[in-house]
């Protein structure tokens, strides 16, 4: 019976993992450029029914999903969390992560029930593991997203420094802005792909026709980076100011690259106190039995030949 239930709970979460979890994050961008020119058409043939089965039951659902994102507040977070994290953030992206988040919670469900089967435990007990399975499969997402972001803002405040440091070298040898952000973008495709997308996507609005200062509160829209906002604000208030940018970029550059060093170095000062807990827990064990274990054995077996030990 055991072995039915667990054949049951792998095959189930199998066919969730499969169906609501992507194998792959491409720019947002891109992927629509390469669906409109079909040039990776057998990849996407490949994919069709998988999509499909997605787009089935986001269908058979949406009437659900409609009445619970009413609330404008849910909503709004839904979609700033998947703007944050780089991908798309329309109602229809927000209702499908929403429908992710529903089929993980069923997902829990499963489990729940299949974990209670098995152990054949207290009623209390089993309701309760019932309601941690759920709710934490149902915040699974949510977790998923919210690292995805953290490591996103880590890595754009990690390069920002670099980056300011190069756009201040282009604009000061001749560049106007555009192009010196085109430039950072292009150098930085390899070393810090995220902040090279992200202003080489403020450079392709400037050229679609968007006004700059609508392009810069964008990227700071786009990223919840402290750093990342100061910036813009820096850029938007040059530009109305009509102020020397390459002046101002150089001491702001000066100023993250001060800011970075700051965190690396509380960074460092934490580690100290991190340490303590394995190696209490860990280090600490194993060197007493190393360094006890053969004096412990020596003394053992003298005691037990001068039959103190009887």
């Amino acid at each position: 019976m055991n072995i039915i239930i667990l054949m049951f709970l792998i095959i189930s979460i199998s066919i969730l993992i499969y169906i609501f979890i992507d194998d792959e994050h491409n720019d947002l961008l891109q992927a629509r450029l390469t669906k409109i020119s079909q040039v990776n058409h057998i990849e996407e043939e490949n994919k069709e029914e998988k999509f499909s089965l997605k787009e089935e039951i986001y269908k058979l659902l949406e009437p659900f999903l409609a009445s619970f994102l009413k609330r404008k507040d849910k909503m709004k977070s839904t979609r700033q969390l998947l703007l944050e994290a780089g991908y798309a953030s329309g109602e229809e992206e927000a209702s499908k992560f929403v429908l992710k988040k529903i089929f993980f919670a069923l997902m829990g469900v499963i489990i729940g029930i299949c974990m209670s089967l098995m152990n054949r435990s207290a009623p209390l007990f089993s309701l309760f593991s019932l309601f941690i399975c759920t709710y934490g499969m149902f915040k699974f997402p949510d977790f998923q997203l919210k690292s995805i972001i953290k490591k996103r803002s880590d890595d754009i405040a990690y390069n920002l420094p670099d980056a300011l440091d190069l756009l201040t070298v282009c604009v000061e040898a001749g560049l106007g802005l555009d192009a010196a952000l085109s430039r950072v973008s292009v150098e930085f495709n390899r070393t810090a792909p995220v902040l090279a997308k992200e202003l080489g996507k403020v450079n392709k609005d400037i050229l679609a026709g968007v006004q700059r200062q609508d392009a810069f509160r964008n990227l700071a829209n786009r990223n919840n980076v402290p750093d990342l906002k100061s910036f813009t604000a820096l850029l938007i208030q040059t530009d109305k100011l009509g102020t020397s940018i390459a002046q101002s970029l150089r001491v702001y550059a000066d100023t993250v690259r001060t800011r970075r060093r700051q965190r690396v170095e509380a960074l460092a000062a934490k580690a100290s106190v991190k340490m303590i807990i394995p190696m209490v827990l860990f280090i600490l064990p194993s060197m007493f039995i190393v360094l006890m274990g053969p004096a412990a054995i020596s003394l053992m077996g003298t005691f037990g030949k001068s039959g103190i030990g009887k």
